[in-house]
Parts: structure tokens; C-alpha cells; sequence
């Protein structure tokens, strides 16, 4: 084993549960403090309970720090998404999504989904996946409220 790698006990005594995941990710996507993700504000955001964040300055938008990252629209605990990192980073010849589903107990059409999502953001380093992604477009009834808010900003 390398000396850069951990071995699997460390991890999980790292990360024993999602909040200690989230708190990490937290960490090292805002070093200094929550930002929010549409202003880029971290002034005027509020904390929430559960780790939400509201953002004051763009019309109460509510955000965790999942928004904007490839764990979005994603129900799988935050510690379960580290681990799958860390085992597709050490596998030597990759791994596959029915072996990932057995390893963190998902199921094999939630491993596929995260190995697409981490293999879509190049997992080049284990921390900067977090910041890789690229959400996914917005949908017709969230372009229409960004229009409207436009068009009233204009009228003001």
C-alpha cells in the first residue's frame, strides 16, 4: 500500500455517518463559510437546520451542499458517495456498479447512477469531484421564473 492511501478502517472511522461527510464537503467546498450557489453571496446567507443554507440576497433561495455538485438530486447519504470515491480511486482495473451496490448496500441502479455522476466529473482527485460537476439544466418552469424575475428587474 502507498503511503498517500488509507486503508478502508481509517475512512470509515473518518466518516462514520453523513453528518461528519457533510460537515467535511462543507469544508472543503466553502473554506470561508457557506456561499450561496446562483450569487455567489456568502454575506447574507442564513443557516437552517439539517445543513441548509438560505440565501438572503437572491430572493430566499434555499441551498445545501449538494446544490451544484454531482451529489444533487441524489437521496444517497453523503458518507455512502465518500466511499464510493474511495473505491473507484483505489481499484486497480475500476470497479463495476454491481460490486459498488454490494460494497455500500445500494442497490445496483443507484451504484450505476453514482459511478456515471463521478465518472462524468473525471475523478481526477478525490476532493475535487465535489467542485467537477456540472448541474443539469434547468427546467421550463425555472427558465420561465428566471425570465420573469429579468423582466421585472427591468421594469423597476
Amino acid at each position: 500500500m502507498s503511503k498517500s492511501t488509507i486503508s478502508t478502517f481509517q475512512l470509515f472511522a473518518m466518516f462514520p455517518n453523513e453528518e461528519v461527510a457533510r460537515q467535511y464537503l462543507e469544508g472543503r467546498l466553502w473554506p470561508n463559510g457557506p456561499t450561496c450557489p446562483e450569487c455567489k453571496s456568502s454575506k447574507s446567507v442564513g443557516a437552517r437546520p439539517k445543513g441548509y443554507y438560505r440565501c438572503y440576497a437572491c430572493d430566499k433561495l434555499t441551498f445545501t451542499v449538494r446544490t451544484g455538485t454531482i451529489f444533487e438530486r441524489s437521496h444517497i447519504p453523503l458518507h455512502k458517495w465518500v466511499y464510493a470515491m474511495y473505491l473507484l480511486v483505489t481499484a486497480r482495473k475500476g470497479i463495476s456498479s454491481m460490486q459498488l451496490a454490494k460494497e455500500i448496500g445500494v442497490t445496483q441502479k443507484s451504484a450505476w447512477f453514482m459511478l456515471s455522476r463521478l465518472r462524468e466529473a473525471e475523478l481526477d482527485k478525490f476532493v475535487d469531484v465535489v467542485l467537477a460537476h456540472k448541474p443539469k439544466p434547468k427546467t421550463k418552469a425555472a427558465k420561465r421564473r428566471e425570465r420573469k424575475k429579468k423582466r421585472d428587474a427591468a421594469k423597476s
